[in-house]
């Protein structure tokens, strides 16, 4: 189940992988955050070739994402959203979170799974083409195919957010974090736990 160890407790969720930040309170009215819309394209089925298949509708990720990851960053869950991705099979969470300080943050964790391999590399190559977020590189050791991104805006406050999509056979895993704060959080303190989430997310979703 999705939890944080010593002080960092799970809130009552109220909601049950689109990330939503706000600011931090004090009565202030602030904008609603979240993650910029992807560019989405269909083609005619194509063959998958020999290999997993991967399946994630019904994957309930808000109960099995494991938050031990982000003790660190001293948040606590408000509470979750399950809405699954609008465009493909699949599954998804959207924590929202709460920093000591009061900033709101969130970490969206989205597994899709189109019916083909093709459609899959699809899918990543216009997620990594559309993103206005900045790239950072290569992931080793994650699918087929893994790259993350970061970007640091002021909407009032500090937002740090990072990314990491994966490509596994006919899978597409997000792992979306995002922290406001006085201060920027440093990307490497997003990084780790977003790398180490996206790592086990992939072993929740079931192939045949």
């Amino acid at each position: 189940m999705a939890r944080l160890n010593g002080p960092y407790r799970l809130a009552p969720v109220a909601l049950a992988l689109a990330v939503l930040v706000g600011g931090c309170g004090g009565g202030s009215s602030l904008p609603e955050l979240s993650p910029p819309a992807f560019r989405t394209t269909t083609a005619e089925p194509t063959p998958t070739p020999t290999g997993p298949r991967y399946g994630a509708d019904g994957l309930d990720l808000c109960q099995l994402v494991d938050l031990d990851p982000l003790a660190a960053l001293a948040v606590t869950v408000e509470s979750t959203d399950p809405t699954p991705p609008r465009a493909t099979p699949g599954a998804a969470c959207l924590f929202k979170l709460v920093t000591r300080s009061g900033h709101l943050g969130s970490l969206r964790v989205e597994a899709a799974t189109p019916a083909t391999v093709a459609d899959a590399e699809r899918l990543y190559r216009d997620r990594g083409e559309f993103t206005v977020m900045l790239p950072e590189g290569g992931v080793p050791g994650l699918g087929d195919q893994a790259a993350a991104f970061a970007r640091r805006t002021e909407p009032g406050f500090k937002y740090a957010e990072y990314m990491i999509h994966v490509r596994l056979a006919n899978l597409m895993l997000l792992v979306w974090l995002a922290v406001g704060g006085n201060e920027f959080v440093p990307t490497d303190q997003l990084a780790a736990p977003a790398r180490t989430i996206a790592g086990a997310a992939l072993a929740l979703v079931p192939h045949t």
